[in-house]
């Protein structure tokens, strides 16, 4: 996956989610449960002041908010530009969101400044990610 693509700059915005998410449920099957455990315990040394962590439940691979899910990896786009849509390989994007999780903690992230790869911290635009995907297509 080359630096700064599509589906890069899509997958460190997920993995931002993961890591500052308050109220975030992660549900994925069972077999990656330690591995998902390990990046939870190294988010509690990055981020010492952070209170509250992700909990992890049995089920098909999502992140869900408060019931909302943060980002989808359907083939068809999802109605709210709440959600990142991520429409690419799962079987491939388990392992990228852990490494990329997993960088972004070595890096500082949360509280480094532009280790979150985006220019000056901007929002996040959905709009234009989803026109940069379907033109990809």
């Amino acid at each position: 996956m080359e630096e700064n693509s599509t589906h890069w700059l899509a997958l460190r915005e997920a993995s931002r989610r993961i890591l500052v998410g308050e109220n975030l449920v992660i549900r994925l099957p069972k077999t990656q449960h330690e591995r998902w455990h390990r990046l939870i315990l190294n988010m509690g040394d990055s981020m010492p002041q952070r209170l509250e962590f992700p909990l992890m439940e049995v089920g098909d691979f999502s992140f869900h908010i408060n019931q909302h899910q943060i980002f989808s990896m359907e083939l068809e786009e999802p109605e709210s530009l709440d959600t990142l849509w991520i429409p690419f390989d799962s079987h491939h994007l388990i392992e990228q969101l852990l490494q990329m999780c997993s960088e972004l903690l070595l890096a500082g992230y949360p509280g480094c400044s532009g280790c979150g790869y985006r220019d000056d911290e901007e929002k996040w635009d959905e709009i234009s990610h989803r026109q940069r995907l379907k033109s990809l297509r």
